[in-house]
């Protein structure tokens, strides 16, 4: 399953935890997003098992002061 994972910080996060992502192989894309009124946004886009997975990932990353937001990717 594939899943958005969305950051939102007041720094540049999504590049700087990528290579986590990468070396546990679930990694499909990631980027900071253009940056607004709360700080800088990112993405990543992983390709787990299941929502479980997905949150259990991304709690395994130090994320001080972030909004995260995990949803769910339809594969087409």
């Amino acid at each position: 399953m594939r899943f958005m994972v969305f950051v939102r910080s007041p720094k540049p996060l999504a590049a700087l935890y990528r290579d986590t992502l990468l070396r546990a192989g679930v990694l499909l894309d990631a980027g900071d997003l253009v940056p607004h009124a709360y700080g800088v946004s990112g993405y990543w886009l992983i390709d787990v098992r299941d929502q479980e997975e997905a949150v259990e990932r991304v709690r395994r990353i130090p994320l001080p002061a972030c909004v995260v937001e995990i949803r769910e990717v339809p594969v087409v």
